[in-house]
């Protein structure tokens, strides 16, 4: 008993103590916990500043907007200030849109008859195409009718102009009727965007192209020739710019007019620029200005919009800013006061031609209803455009008729001489003379 008691005496002692044994090695790593309830959401913290941008990414494909149109289509076409917007500004779409429903538009579109030929949509389309009308079946058609021409002689002498020959019952001159449109050419079809010549002119315009207007080369009654001028892209204005008169074969030796439309048609300012279509007085030499040397239609009328691509302008619109490259500081076409003194001069020979003052012909040469000579109101406008000729002239020499016929290509060629100011100086005042037998007060012949 008593060595048992000793024993657990010892052990107590030991416990008591806290000795032990020497510590074991740390057991392998049990397996991860599942994830435990999310704790609550902190306060935001201060935005931090802007990193640097990246670089630019590849160009992705055109998008569209509003309504499916391409972007593509935008520029330089479809914009806001795009050729669409420029061209509704045109006096070719004033004309189109006035002329919807009027009396005008079966003639201008009538088959068999000339005025097709310019105003309906596909005119220009027909005769590059060599389709047009002849008044006999058995008359060859124009020499150059490829490059514009229209006048020709019919098989018992007379002269004659091609007629319209398509079925189009619009007439209005727009984007199909100058540029040629097919479906390897049409940005709408192809989805391609514009490039400069991806939208082709109809008429012939190359370098070497030749555009007629109708004056030909003499009046002995053989072959209407017309003469050629080459102008570029310009070529595709003379197509319609232009009289649609042969003046050597119209003017004979005796002329009746017999209608307040004789003479030239309006618009021929190819006539006036070229310096060629006017009636010339033999033993007179005629020349031109700067302006024809070295200017073209579309560098004045169609000068490259820097914001739309470069596109042309087709407003139409002659633009002051074409002239600054030449004239330092111009602020409108009135330089050095020369329309001024066209205008002068225009309103000296009205008066004449008026009988106001005296004529040769002792009568009223101009109306602008059917004969009567023309108001006060008339002769102070100065549209010298809207006057037209006296229809019960008779037996007029061609120096009387050339003059009438100068008279009137000026006045309807616009621009008051700006597009050859010399030419133009130079008709008037032969023409002047021819009819009041007189130099006029308001010019020299230079």
């Amino acid at each position: 008993m008593a060595s048992v008691r000793s024993t657990v005496l010892f052990a107590s002692a030991l416990l008591a103590l806290g000795c032990g044994g020497p510590t074991g090695p740390m057991g392998p790593t049990g397996p991860e916990g599942g994830m435990g309830a999310q704790g609550p959401v902190g306060a935001t913290g201060e935005a931090g500043l802007p990193g640097p941008a990246g670089p630019s990414g590849p160009s992705g494909s055109s998008g569209a907007v509003d309504g499916g149109l391409p972007t593509s289509c935008l520029s330089p076409c479809h914009g806001f200030n795009g050729v669409v917007e420029q061209w509704k500004t045109s006096t070719h779409y004033a004309v189109a849109v006035s002329s919807l429903n009027g009396t005008e538009v079966a003639s201008w579109t009538a088959d068999g008859q000339s005025c097709g030929d310019c105003h309906a949509i596909d005119g220009v389309q027909q005769r590059v195409a060599m389709q047009v009308g002849l008044t006999q079946p058995d008359a060859g058609p124009p020499m150059s009718l490829a490059n514009g021409e229209l006048n020709y002689r019919t098989p018992t002498g007379s002269l004659a102009e091609a007629a319209y020959s398509g079925t189009a019952k619009v007439a209005q001159v727009t984007c199909v009727t100058c540029h040629s449109v097919t479906d390897a050419t049409d940005p709408h079809r192809t989805g391609l965007p514009w490039a400069p010549g991806s939208f082709p002119l109809r008429a012939p315009s190359g370098a070497t192209d030749q555009a007629f207007i109708e004056k030909s080369a003499s009046s002995d009654g053989g072959t209407v020739t017309g003469t050629g001028l080459t102008l570029g892209p310009s070529n595709a204005c003379v197509w319609c710019h232009k009289s649609r008169k042969d003046v050597t074969n119209y003017i004979t030796a005796s002329n009746n007019l017999g209608s307040t439309h004789w003479g030239p048609h309006e618009g021929p300012q190819t006539d006036v620029y070229s310096g060629q279509g006017g009636y010339h007085y033999g033993g007179k030499l005629y020349g031109t200005s700067t302006h024809q040397q070295k200017l073209a239609c579309m560098d004045c009328h169609m000068p490259n919009v820097t914001g739309n691509q470069n596109a042309p302008n087709h407003s139409f619109y002659a633009q002051v800013s074409a002239c600054l490259n030449c004239h330092a500081g111009a602020t409108s076409f009135d330089i050095s006061g020369g329309q001024s003194a066209i205008k002068a001069t225009l309103f000296e020979m009205q008066a004449m031609l008026n009988n106001t003052t005296p004529n040769v012909l002792n009568t009223n040469i101009l109306t602008r209803t059917t004969g009567n000579p023309l108001a006060a109101a008339d002769m102070a406008d100065g549209q010298f455009k809207l006057d037209l000729t006296n229809p019960a002239l008779k037996a007029l020499t061609a120096d009387q008729a050339g003059a009438i016929y100068n008279y009137i290509i000026v006045a309807r060629g616009g621009a008051l001489g700006v597009h050859n100011p010399k030419y133009v100086k130079q008709l008037l005042y032969d023409s002047f003379v021819a009819l009041a037998g007189h130099a006029p007060t308001t010019l020299v012949r230079p």
